[in-house]
């Protein structure tokens, strides 16, 4: 039976908790399509999903110290410009948002700040320094074996 290794690009249902078992997030309704080693887990949860069959449940624990999520940043966090928010609608303390960078691709921030003229916003990632728990359940391999991205 094929186990799944790095480059494979496969299908999974996983939810992110903190410490206190809190869900953060939760795509166990659909399958999402990851690729292992291309970093869009973080590292510790793509290396602990080597080696697994399909159908496994893996949980994975994440310290702070492991700084999965990388180290804090003080450089990014932003006072931008209450304008720039005008197609979110209420903007309060706490939302996370969606930005588009010029260059299109996508980021959240958190909005930790709301003043009546400047908005300031985190973008660093939520989940650095914090303790949280991935639970995964591998679905299936998105291509055959041996199949190679064109």
């Amino acid at each position: 039976m094929r186990s799944v290794q790095a480059n494979d690009k496969i299908l999974v249902r996983y939810r992110v908790m903190d410490a206190a078992g809190t869900i953060l997030e939760d795509s166990r309704q659909t399958s999402v399509e990851i690729v292992i080693g291309e970093g869009s887990l973080p590292h510790l949860v793509e290396n602990a999903l080597l080696g697994h069959l399909m159908e496994d449940h893996v949980r994975v624990e994440i310290g702070a110290e492991d700084e999965a999520f990388g180290a804090y940043d003080q450089t990014k966090i932003q006072s931008l410009p209450s304008s720039q928010f005008e197609g979110f609608g209420a903007v309060e303390s706490g939302m996370l948002l969606e930005f588009t960078l010029p260059d299109g691709e996508g980021v959240a921030g958190c909005v930790t700040q709301v003043a009546e003229d400047e908005i300031t916003v985190d973008f660093n990632h939520p989940l650095i320094g914090r303790d949280c728990v991935y639970e995964m359940d591998l679905v299936e391999f998105a291509e055959p074996a041996g199949e190679e991205n064109a």
